[in-house]
């Protein structure tokens, strides 16, 4: 959370301010393009681990994607419904504008950005229709500024987006600066450095309050997978290695007892400097590599022998490692591995509940916050659905419920 005193603003968001809060969101960046990485499945623990000519494999596993899509899923599979008792009439017109919006959707992303980020962010805005939408954008381009009273209270929200020539080549970076009653936009020349001459456009709205939220996933603005890093991290080490040394077996150093691989020899014959043949003495292919090519060796009697000499990795070891590492990554995200045979094989209701426990106490976290950036939602949605004539809808009594599929989860209810 970026926090600034509101006195610094009373008489205006100035360049300095701006410039202050964009160099401090940069130094998070790293952090958040860090966890984007994971949820890819390019996990830089493993793919950045430099161990010379004899690493080369490396093996990530996307336990990010698996842990993040599992919880959002879990969380908002199934649509968000709203009620207001007494204006259900009233709300049909946001219903309506909810659906046209394709809202289902917005809020499934906002839940994954919540699981990988620790904080989902959607923006409002106004179409060439005068409709009010919502999208969403990546924790890495969008954040608010907060008050830094107890309350935080938002102040305004930053929107940087990367401009390009026709022949796609970068042009520049155009911030949008979100205040509770108007856009300012300014071109910059990088994300860092605002300056008063860099603004180009000054718009008013009527949302009546920044029109960017954040969704945060719980207090911390932590993500789900956050705190398995280091174990996912061993996982892809484990499992590089058993590969590695199953790949390696072939380039494994051969000990010769008793005898010895030697160099042959032929002659050829060349032209010489006064143009005569000449006998030339040139050395056979290389015994080693020969002996990779043909795979076959001959010993000289009874006495010589041969034998690699391989590194020992213990498969049975190995395999009780692999599955404790998986188990706590699992264990410690609180998302259950859904594809383990045993999760839901010969399970009674009650069972099943029981290890959904660690799952479904997340989601209520989860749920808390979310409803948190619903309220904002709602309170804009009401405000500029009246503007446009639409019958008042009072958005504090308006109720979001939240269903979980866990009945679909291993195939009972």
């Amino acid at each position: 959370m970026i926090t600034i005193s509101r006195e610094l603003i009373q008489d205006g968001i100035g360049v300095d301010i701006l410039t202050a809060c964009l160099k401090r969101h940069d130094a998070l960046l790293p952090e958040l393009q860090r966890l984007r990485a994971y949820y890819e499945g390019k996990n830089p623990g493993i793919l950045e681990r430099t161990e010379g000519e004899a690493g080369q494999t490396r093996i990530p596993h996307p336990f990010g994607r698996y842990i993040a899509l599992t919880a959002a899923g879990y969380l908002t599979g199934r649509p968000i419904r709203y009620e207001a008792p007494g204006q259900e009439r009233a709300l049909e017109a946001m219903a309506r504008s909810f659906k046209e919006n394709a809202m289902d959707s917005v809020d499934a992303e906002l839940a994954v950005q919540a699981a990988v980020y620790g904080k989902g962010v959607e923006r409002i805005y106004t179409d060439r229709q005068g409709r009010v939408r919502s999208v969403t954008v990546s924790p890495e381009d969008g954040f608010i500024v907060y008050d830094d009273t107890v309350a935080h209270e938002p102040l305004f929200g930053l929107c940087l987006s990367r401009l390009t020539k026709p022949d796609g080549t970068e042009d520049g970076v155009q911030l949008e600066v979100l205040t509770a009653d108007e856009t300012l936009t300014y071109r910059l020349r990088d994300s860092r450095t605002v300056t008063d001459g860099m603004l180009v456009k000054r718009e008013r709205h009527y949302f009546g309050q920044p029109p960017l939220i954040e969704y945060w996933n719980n207090c911390d603005e932590t993500g789900d997978f956050a705190a398995v890093l280091p174990l996912i991290d061993g996982y892809d080490v484990l499992e590089t290695e058993r590969v590695r040394d199953k790949e390696t077996f072939a380039d494994s150093l051969l000990v010769l007892t008793g005898c010895q691989l030697e160099q042959g020899w032929h002659t050829r014959t060349v032209t010489g400097p006064d143009g005569e043949p000449v006998e030339e003495r040139v050395p056979d292919e290389d015994p080693a590599r020969r002996l990779r090519r043909e795979r076959c060796l001959s010993l000289p009697d009874s006495e010589a022998s041969a034998q690699y000499l391989t590194h020992s990795l213990h498969e049975a070891d190995t395999e009780v490692l692999r599955a404790a590492l998986r188990e706590d990554i699992h264990k410690f995200s609180f998302v259950p591995d859904l594809s383990d045979r045993e999760f839901a094989q010969n399970q009674s209701g009650v069972a099943m509940k029981y290890k959904l426990m660690g799952l479904e106490r997340m989601a209520s976290v989860k749920e808390r916050w979310f409803r948190e950036g619903l309220r904002v939602r709602l309170q804009i949605y009401a405000r500029m659905l009246a503007l446009s004539g639409e019958e008042a809808v009072e958005p504090e009594k308006i109720e979001a419920v939240f269903e979980r599929a866990d009945e679909e989860v291993g195939g009972r209810k």
